[in-house]
């Protein structure tokens, strides 16, 4: 989980290439889905127009960098049709009032809190009275420009309807047959590429300096500074889960 400010101002890294491409400076909403739907991304050359990040194109989300595959993941504004109108729609959640559908004024919302997906999962609130608290987004019900619409506390939502319970009759004779032979699964394209755009990494890292000691977060080290990335420093690294790290930190 990550609350907008700890992504904003992220930089945001190439690890195929191991180049920084520029900074977070926007969130982009999809109100209709309640959801972030891509960053805006200065690279230091806003006379090309804004670019864009999907966020269904992250890596990995860190407190120190946001890491994509490669560059190509990053769209124009010209490109990306959808993105610009919900960038022209300007929804920003972050400072609109909070009222009830009952038309009672909870507050104002000072931060929200999404999920690796994109998903807004909660939002913080100021009272009226000064306190903070947090609303699940279970009980949002419209993500508006000006306003944030919720359910009250004791409103029951999606209450399941009882039905009668079904009549018991006797199970027909089922006749058991042999099971099909099971075929085969192929790899599917999703696999293949990540895969293949692991095998570029390895060949990418294999046989460069680390640019600092990289540890597990138990302190064991997997390698010195300038210690030369071979097959065993990346299979640590993988099993640490500190693959990415490694792949930023390379000379």
């Amino acid at each position: 989980m990550k609350k907008s400010l700890d992504i904003l101002g992220l930089p945001v890294i190439d690890i195929s290439e191991g180049d920084e491409i520029g900074t977070i400076t926007k969130i982009v909403i999809d109100p209709a889905e309640g959801s972030v739907a891509a960053l805006v991304i200065d690279d230091g050359k806003w006379y090309r127009g804004a670019k864009l990040l999907p966020f269904s194109a992250i890596a990995g989300l860190g407190e120190s960098a946001l890491t994509i595959i490669s560059s190509s993941a990053i769209l124009s504004i010209e490109n990306s049709p959808a993105l610009e109108q919900l960038l022209c729609n300007d929804v920003t959640i972050i400072g609109t009032k909070v009222l009830t559908k009952t038309g009672r004024i909870q507050g104002i919302v000072k931060e929200i809190i999404v999920d690796m997906t994109g998903r807004i999962t909660v939002c913080e609130i100021e009272e009226p009275n000064g306190e903070v608290s947090t609303i699940d987004a279970d009980r949002i019900l419209t993500f508006g420009k000006k306003v944030l619409v919720i359910a009250d506390e004791n409103e029951i939502v999606n209450t399941p309807v009882s039905t009668p319970a079904p009549e018991v009759v006797a199970a027909p004779e089922v006749k058991i047959e042999a099971p099909a032979k099971e075929t085969p699964v192929k790899e599917n394209a999703s696999d293949d590429s990540a895969r293949k755009f692991d095998e570029k990494q390895r060949k990418y890292l294999l046989g460069k300096q680390a640019s600092r000691r990289i540890e597990t977060d138990n302190g064991v080290v997997i390698v010195e500074q300038g210690g030369e990335i071979n097959e065993e420093v990346l299979q640590k690294a993988k099993l640490a889960g500190k693959f990415v790290e490694l792949s930023m930190n390379i000379q």
